[in-house]
């Protein structure tokens, strides 16, 4: 079983379950300065598009009040690193973003850089051509850009909204215990000691 699956059976039994829409292009115009932060990160980022992409995918776990996201191997490189860069992150209550900058850097040999991991006909169609799997220099991959700017829109979609996006890492650890084993452990004592820590921190 994944550990999102299994992340998400506990939450969603423990909170509920509620559908919560993406960013629009006319949510976004409303904040220039918000909208200007995306469109800037989007040409730092290689962006090759007029207008940035908002097309993400589903949430992760959707609830009431919240949602979460968890990020596992894929979600921590040079190009996340470069989005959490940008000012937006010190108005998040509760993102533990040194400890994400730390994992971008510790992380990245981590990230699969191969097939559809490294590049894929959306990404290339948004982002500068990839270079050969696996080779960072230059243009690098435009699937590791397209999801550390998908993650970028996801964290500004919670400002936006002010329904937080709370992030959990696998590498964040919890009394003692990496948060990738305590979710395998599938113990839901301690994994909705987790959640619940972590939605207070962050709400």
């Amino acid at each position: 079983m994944k550990k999102e699956n299994i992340l998400k059976q506990v939450v969603l039994q423990e909170y509920g379950e509620k559908k919560h829409s993406k960013l629009t292009k006319s949510q976004l115009s409303l904040s220039p300065e918000l909208y200007s932060e995306v469109k800037s990160m989007y040409k730092e980022l290689g962006g090759t598009q007029e207008d940035p992409p908002l097309t993400f995918g589903p949430w992760d776990i959707s609830t009431p009040e919240f949602i979460i996201e968890l990020d596992e191997e894929n979600h921590f490189n040079r190009y996340r690193l470069q989005t959490l860069n940008s000012n937006i992150y010190q108005s998040i209550k509760g993102f533990p973003l040194e400890a994400y900058k730390q994992f971008c850097k510790q992380y990245e040999s981590r990230c699969r850089k191969f097939g559809g991991y490294w590049k894929s006909d959306s990404s290339e169609n948004l982002f500068m051509k990839s270079n050969n799997n696996g080779c960072l220099n230059g243009a690098g991959s435009s699937r590791w850009k397209q999801r550390a700017f998908y993650d970028f829109l996801r964290d500004i979609t919670g400002v936006i909204s002010g329904i937080p996006v709370i992030r959990l890492s696998i590498y964040q650890t919890f009394k003692g215990k990496k948060v990738q084993d305590i979710i395998e452990s599938k113990d839901k004592t301690m994994i909705l000691d987790l959640v619940r820590t972590t939605v207070d921190e962050w709400m």
